[in-house]
């Protein structure tokens, strides 16, 4: 165990093969508004994580107080899979708080955007894409799950009582979810080696849950971590007890797709780098430098440490 901390979520990191086309995705049919310019990605940064096609182009947008970058990672990069799942442990997305998940949904779908129409994962029996009440056994939230032109995906939450019995913005990304194959081996690592605490955990079951998923005999466990400082966003973990996802290739890089990053501040990346020198406690991919290091978790999920945002 290390003295180092997170002390919050700083942004979602996610690579798109257009980021022109991601961009008004984002914008026109959830909301998001750029917070700043497009920059390049600083050459260290860049050999980093090994984008192929040279040095990519970043654009930050906002939702609320949260903030997703958008990293054009270049024709050379491997697609998101096709076939991917909920349960295949390259899964990772990120929830955005609805005050109204109705209303959210026919933005989503409005006929009159230019880009391209959200892929549906959550459908109704008979098909039909929309919302998910959950029972009270799985939390009580309205989801829909969906994905973006590149295929990552996304959800849309309304949590029961929300705004009124939940913390944070009315608006902004709640949390970031990441499939891993034992909750517990997962847990120990988030808690031992980043100093998060568990705050939640359930068992999500049942037909509600196989609806929103999109998968049969849908059982798995969710635990909520938080950060030391800011409550949201917060890390999720899903463990599927069935059915049971697909690991990461060996040969997936940074530069993937599906190569989503937390990015996270920590109080000390130097004493979290050390204390992974156990092997089976987590991957040091890489450290350019004492204040930024690159790391994998123990099911291959991306987690860029900073110590100054």
């Amino acid at each position: 165990m290390t003295s180092a901390t997170v002390k919050q979520l700083v942004r979602i990191s996610r690579n798109v093969s257009n980021l022109r086309r991601s961009v008004a995705f984002y914008h026109e049919r959830l909301g998001f508004r750029t917070s700043s310019p497009s920059f390049t990605m600083s050459p260290a940064l860049a050999r980093m994580l090994g984008y192929p096609d040279g040095i990519p182009t970043i654009q930050r947008l906002k939702f609320g107080a949260q903030e997703l970058e958008l990293i054009e990672a270049g024709p050379g990069v491997r697609r998101y899979p096709t076939d991917s799942t909920s349960a295949d442990l390259w899964f990772q997305h990120f929830a955005i708080r609805c005050v109204d998940i109705d209303t959210a949904y026919r933005r989503l779908y409005r006929p009159d955007c230019v880009s391209p129409s959200p892929i549906a994962i959550s459908q109704r029996a008979g098909n039909a894409p929309a919302p998910i009440r959950l029972p009270a056994h799985s939390g009580g939230a309205s989801a829909f799950k969906f994905r973006d032109p590149d295929g990552h995906p996304l959800e849309l939450l309304q949590l029961p009582g929300y705004p009124d019995a939940q913390p944070g913005d009315p608006d902004g990304i709640d949390h970031s979810a990441i499939s891993v194959a034992d909750a517990q081996r997962s847990i120990a690592f988030y808690t031992g080696i980043l100093g998060m605490t568990v705050v939640s955990r359930q068992t999500n079951y049942g037909d509600e849950q196989c609806l929103l998923d999109n998968l049969q005999g849908d059982q798995v466990d969710v635990v909520a971590l938080q950060p030391s400082g800011k409550v949201t966003p917060h890390i999720e973990l899903l463990a599927y007890r069935s059915p049971v996802g697909r690991s990461l290739t060996t040969s997936s890089t940074p530069s993937d797709i599906a190569s989503d990053r937390l990015v996270l501040e920590v109080s000390d990346v130097r004493a979290i780098v050390d204390s992974l020198a156990v092997p089976q406690r987590g991957v040091v991919s890489n450290c350019s430098q004492a204040s930024t290091a690159l790391l994998s978790d123990p099911d291959g999920h991306l987690l860029l440490l900073v110590e100054h945002t």
